[in-house]
């Protein structure tokens, strides 16, 4: 009777640790899911926060551009003008000292009155072109502010460009075994008892990505680097503009949240042992890869 009763005792002693062991689990579970929910977050914030200075600054950098374009068209316009009026005073000049010439013979005092008017004629045509050096270099100046803010604007516009693509996130694949009198089982480590592979990502952008389609492509490869399951139809790599066959695509719409997605792959014949590699592209992009072993 005693041994009966230390045998139910030590099962309920096994039971409780196992109910422990599950419980623990849970608990470590649901802290690293909070904790990658709250990086994303604080990355997204991030982001967010990077967008409104860089828009800040963008428009900032436009309003200076207008303002410096108008002031170039304002001293290329005054700079016209004094060119135009530079020509007609030496026009004027000309015509003026070959009438001297004409009458130089006839009444020397005709000829000192012009002489005057030549010497201000020639102190005018100097301040002109003074003026006009002091114009140049102020139009050179706001030329060279001019560029520096192009440059600027076309650097912030890169930065945004950047930041628009989609990425994918927390890439990991999870085997099946199909059994027949028991109950199903999941992360099978033996090659030859997984039936399903499951590969399973998020995929998400930033505070600059757009929404709309999006092509997402997934490649299994076996341990001898050959694609597993390959299609008949191709996609185009766009590091290397080559095209290759995939063993899952689907398109998906993107509204600036993230998306989770699975991609279920059946095996018809027993897998070899090996390390199994998976890549997952985006418009034709490779954004993220994983491996894994099976026995």
């Amino acid at each position: 009777m005693n041994e009966e009763n230390n045998s139910g005792k030590r099962k309920l002693q096994i039971w409780l640790i196992v109910l422990a062991a599950i419980l623990l689990l849970s608990i470590i579970g649901n802290i690293i899911y909070m904790t990658r929910s709250g990086r994303l977050s604080s990355e997204n914030e991030q982001l967010t926060a990077q967008k409104e200075v860089i828009e800040s600054e963008k428009t900032m950098l436009e309003k200076a551009i207008e303002e410096k374009e108008g002031m170039i068209e304002d001293y290329k316009a005054r700079l016209d003008s004094l060119n135009q009026r530079h020509e007609e005073l030496m026009k004027e000049k000309d015509a003026r000292i070959a009438y001297l010439g004409r009458r130089a013979a006839a009444n020397a005092n005709d000829l000192k009155e012009a002489e005057e008017k030549n010497n201000k004629l020639d102190g005018k045509l100097t301040e002109l072109e003074k003026e006009l050096e002091e114009l140049t270099a102020e139009l050179n100046d706001l030329q060279q502010q001019f560029d520096a803010l192009t440059r600027a604007h076309e650097q912030i516009t890169e930065k945004a460009k950047k930041a628009e693509p989609l990425n994918v996130y927390h890439l990991y694949m999870l085997n099946k075994w199909d059994r027949w009198l028991c109950a199903d089982r999941y992360n099978v480590s033996k090659a030859r008892r997984t039936d399903h592979t499951f590969i399973c990502f998020e995929v998400d952008g930033t505070v600059f990505t757009k929404p709309g389609p999006r092509e997402v492509v997934m490649l299994l490869f076996d341990p001898d680097g050959e694609l597993m399951y390959g299609s008949a139809d191709v996609f185009i790599m766009e590091e290397t503009g080559s095209e290759s066959a995939y063993t899952k695509k689907r398109t998906i719409e993107y509204d600036n949240e993230p998306l989770h997605l699975s991609f279920e792959i059946e095996h018809p014949h027993r897998l070899q042992a090996g390390t199994y590699r998976v890549e997952v592209y985006v418009e034709g992009t490779l954004k993220r890869s994983t491996e894994m072993l099976l026995d």
